[in-house]
C-alpha cells in the first residue's frame, strides 16, 4: 500500500463549508434589506373616522348618517383625458355650498390621492373641478363641504373615459 500525502485545502475553499454557508449568508442579506425598507417606508393612512376605544376600533358613521338624512346624491362626470369634473348635486339642502371637496381615494397607495376642491356654478346645483393627474385604477370617493357637516361615499372604476358615476348616501 502507498501512502501518498496529498495536501489539503485551506477551509475557506472546501466546498462543503459553502454548501453550508451560502443560505445563511443569504438570509442575513434579505434580512437587513427588508428591516432597511420596514423602517423608511411609510404606510398609508386611513381615510375613514376609526378611532380607538379600550381594545376595540370603532367607525363613526354619523357624517353619512347626516348625509342620509339630507336625501344627498351626486352625479359624477368625468373626463379622464381633459381632467373635467363636473358635479350633480340632489338632496334636501336649505343652501349649496360654495365649495365642495371631493377626495380620490387610491385603495392601496396614499401617493396617488388627489384632493380636488368643486367649485359651485352661479345659479345652479352643479360644480366643476380639474383632477390633478389622470386616474388608473379603482378609486374611493369622499364628497364633503368644507364646514365637513356629511359626507357621500362612493367608489368607481375604469374605464373613466366621459363617465358618469353615481354616488350615493347610504
Amino acid at each position: 500500500m502507498s501512502n501518498s500525502n496529498t495536501p489539503v485545502a485551506p477551509w475557506y475553499k472546501q466546498p462543503w463549508l459553502w454548501f453550508i454557508l451560502t443560505p445563511l449568508i443569504a438570509v442575513f442579506i434579505y434580512g437587513f434589506v427588508f428591516l432597511y425598507l420596514s423602517i423608511t417606508t411609510m404606510d398609508g393612512i386611513v381615510k375613514e373616522d376609526h378611532y380607538k376605544v379600550a381594545r376595540g376600533i370603532t367607525k363613526d358613521d354619523s357624517l353619512e348618517l347626516a348625509a342620509a338624512e339630507l336625501s344627498l346624491t351626486s352625479e359624477l362626470k368625468l373626463d379622464n383625458l381633459t381632467g373635467d369634473l363636473m358635479l350633480d348635486l340632489k338632496g334636501n339642502l336649505a343652501s349649496y355650498p360654495a365649495s365642495l371637496n371631493l377626495d380620490l381615494v387610491h385603495p392601496t397607495h396614499q401617493k396617488y390621492d388627489q384632493k380636488i376642491t368643486l367649485k359651485l356654478v352661479p345659479g345652479s346645483r352643479f360644480y366643476s373641478g380639474t383632477l390633478q393627474s389622470q386616474l388608473k385604477g379603482k378609486r374611493y370617493l369622499l364628497l364633503y363641504p368644507a364646514q365637513n357637516e356629511w359626507r357621500i361615499r362612493g367608489e368607481i372604476s375604469p374605464p373613466y373615459d366621459q363617465s358618469s358615476f353615481t354616488i350615493n348616501a347610504n
